[in-house]
This record gives structure tokens, C-alpha cells and sequence, in this order.
């Protein structure tokens, strides 16, 4: 069993949802909390033994190209001989 407090007006919001569709809050936030939990709890990866950075792909941020991270992190001369 769990207890959970919430702030007034989300509880007054979730009694008036609840009268409303005529089911019990426990069902409710239970079925909220499934939903949640599946989003985002990601499974974890073991990271293959061939190669340590696999377990990084699709992390990165698609925003900055690889020059551009390069230039950030290394300097504007990080390509030249």
C-alpha cells in the first residue's frame, strides 16, 4: 500500500475527474503512474564487448554538428595539420 499526498487543487481535480467518470482514484492514479513508468523508464542496455561506446548511440544532441562540437571543444585550428 502506498499513501501519497497532493496539493489541494490537484486533489480537488482529481476528485471532480473521478465523480465525473464515475472510478475510484486509486484506479486512476494507478493507471497514470503505468502510464508514466512506461514512458519513461528506459530498459537498461548491457554494453557490448566489441565496443564500449555502443551503449552511447542516440544520445547525443542533433543540434551541434560534429564540426561544431569539435570547434567547442578542441578549438577553431582542431583540423589542421
Amino acid at each position: 500500500m502506498l499513501s501519497v499526498r497532493l496539493p489541494q487543487p490537484l486533489e480537488n481535480q482529481l476528485a471532480a475527474f473521478c465523480e465525473a467518470q464515475h472510478v475510484s482514484k486509486s484506479s486512476v492514479v494507478q493507471l497514470a503512474l503505468e502510464k508514466h513508468l512506461s514512458r519513461v523508464a528506459k530498459p537498461t542496455q548491457a554494453v557490448p564487448q566489441g565496443n564500449p561506446f555502443a551503449a552511447l548511440r542516440g544520445t547525443g544532441n542533433r543540434k551541434l554538428s560534429t564540426e561544431q562540437i569539435m570547434r567547442m571543444t578542441r578549438g577553431d585550428d582542431w583540423n589542421q595539420p
